[in-house]
C-alpha cells in the first residue's frame, strides 16, 4: 500500500517552509535539544517517509535519481517517499543556486516554467521523459541561498 498522503504532507511542509521567507534552516527549532536520530525515526515511523535532518551531516536519499543533479552545498533536510524526493540545500549564493538549476538543464531537462517571486527568490520547473523537478531558491540575510528541490516521476 502506498502512503501518498503522508508523503505529500511531508513534502508540502518542506516546500511551505522554503517559501515562508525564512531561508535559514527551517528545522533548527525542531531539532534543538533533541537527538537527531530520534527525531528522524519518529518522523519516519509516523509518515513512512525516509527523512534525513541536518545535524551530523544530512545526505541525499540513497534512492535519489542519479540523473537529477543537485547544487554543491550543505544538505539541510532530505526525504524520499516512493518515487517522490525532496531536499533542502544551503548554497554559497544565489549565483550558486542559479548554477545548480542550469546544471539540471544541461543534463537534458527541459524548462517548463519560471517565476520570479521578487527579492531574489525564483521558482523553476523542468522535466525529462522520466522526472519532473521543482527548483525554488531564495537569498538569506547572510548572503547564502537555500534551494528546495522536489523530484517526482513525470507521470505524477
Amino acid at each position: 500500500m502506498r502512503r501518498t498522503a503522508p508523503a505529500t504532507a511531508a513534502l508540502g511542509l518542506s516546500l511551505a517552509l522554503a517559501l515562508s521567507g525564512c531561508f535559514a534552516n527551517p528545522l533548527d527549532g525542531l531539532v534543538d535539544g533533541l537527538v537527531e536520530g530520534g527525531v528522524e525515526q519518529l518522523i519516519e515511523n509516523q509518515t513512512g517517509v525516509d527523512v534525513d535532518i541536518n545535524g551530523t551531516g544530512a545526505s541525499l536519499p540513497a534512492s535519489w535519481p542519479a540523473e537529477v543533479p543537485t547544487p554543491n552545498g550543505q544538505i539541510l533536510f532530505s526525504a524520499a517517499a516512493g518515487d517522490v524526493f525532496s531536499v533542502s540545500i544551503s548554497v554559497a549564493s544565489t549565483e550558486a543556486a542559479e548554477a545548480g538549476y542550469q546544471a539540471i538543464l544541461a543534463n537534458g531537462f527541459t524548462e517548463s516554467s519560471v517565476f520570479d517571486l521578487g527579492d531574489g527568490t525564483k521558482s523553476y520547473t523542468a522535466s525529462n521523459e522520466t522526472y519532473a523537478v521543482s527548483y525554488i531558491f531564495g537569498p538569506s540575510d547572510d548572503g547564502t541561498s537555500t534551494v528546495q528541490m522536489t523530484v517526482s516521476t513525470s507521470s505524477n
